[in-house]
């Protein structure tokens, strides 16, 4: 199968997929529905991961509800830019280095990560805005 063919078929169908979340996550509330999983850190630990709060905050942002969408969960917005940003250097829609092509990029982006799992679980000020 010839390359061009390949590529057109993934954008399809990642184009499909994202569809059908943009759907499901705009029609149903994370927050009241059984349909959404429940995060197993917090179940479990009692702790907030790094992406507790993600789905609501997906929600919110369908919704153009930025501040609830911050408040949900802070990291999603950077995440976001990241991920589309490397999507579209991949897909050849955008002509420049991919974010996430850098030397040093998995070991900042684990280092956030852990960081802002541990800030949003500290419960003092300021780090209480980070819970979701």
């Amino acid at each position: 199968m010839p390359e061009a063919i390949k590529k057109i078929s993934l954008i399809v169908i990642l184009g499909v997929l994202s569809i059908l979340a943009i759907l499901l996550y705009f029609s149903f509330n994370p927050e009241r529905g059984l349909l959404f999983p429940k995060c197993p850190f917090n179940t479990y630990l009692g702790i907030y991961c790094s992406g507790c709060g993600s789905q609501r905050a997906i929600h919110d942002l369908l919704h153009l509800r930025i501040g609830e969408a911050i408040s949900h969960n802070l990291m999603l917005l950077p995440a976001l830019f990241v991920i589309g940003q490397h999507l579209a250097t991949k897909l050849g829609i955008v002509k420049r280095e991919s974010l996430l092509n850098y030397r040093y990029s998995p070991l900042i982006i684990l280092s956030v990560v852990l960081l802002f799992m541990v800030f949003r679980n500290i419960k003092a000020f300021p780090f209480e805005y980070l819970a979701p």
